[in-house]
């Protein structure tokens, strides 16, 4: 619970901060791929250490496709799978337009949604935004949750090359119901090419 609190405060200050920096924000359009959970702490290490290659985008691609055979699934287990993130930057608008997916054998998620981006930093962006996810995943969670509903999400993303893009987000789901040792908010990090 004091998590959501957190996230909620957090939601706050990006939609009420006055824009300082409107011209330096980061601008653009972006996909990328994405990693949430346990899996954030095995791959942010090398997502740090390849910052400046996009080739990392790919090769998360390419590896969480090969993580995300199911094995013995029990209910309310995570699934496991391939997750993309982007963004569609509209033009002289401090809004955007912003999409995740989720995909594996046994669970789809898709998230729309859009955002109010508040330039915090010389090509960086703290946004806050609201969406519908739609999921697929009976007995498993998956980075948007267990059930279909309402998702907030405030997250940061910056230019870290040309055209490379490293993103981070929480989301809350605020139709799933709370399971006792499991929080509702998620985390996810990545890296996206710019276009």
């Amino acid at each position: 619970m004091r998590s959501v609190h957190l996230f909620c405060a957090v939601c706050l200050v990006a939609l009420t901060a006055p824009v300082t920096y409107a011209e330096q924000g980061f601008q653009g359009s972006y996909v990328g791929v994405s990693v949430s959970g346990d899996r954030s702490v095995d791959t942010l290490p090398s997502l740090l250490r390849m910052v400046n290659q996009s080739g990392w985008v790919f090769d998360e691609a390419l590896r969480q496709y090969r993580y995300s055979r199911p094995v013995n699934l029990a209910p309310t287990h995570e699934a496991k799978g391939n997750q993309f993130q982007g963004r569609v930057d509209l033009a002289h608008s401090p809004v955007s337009l912003r999409g995740t997916v989720f995909l594996s054998e046994t669970a789809t998620a898709v998230l729309p949604s859009l955002s109010y981006d508040l330039a915090v930093g010389k090509q960086t962006n703290l946004y806050a935004g609201v969406g519908y996810a739609v999921v697929n995943a009976p007995n498993l969670t998956t980075p948007l949750g267990r059930e279909s509903g309402v998702v907030l999400s405030t997250g940061l993303e910056t230019a870290a090359g040309k055209n490379l893009v490293v993103f981070g987000d929480a989301k809350l789901n605020l139709n799933e119901k709370a399971i006792p040792g499991e929080s509702k908010l998620r985390f996810q990090f990545g890296a996206g090419i710019r276009f």
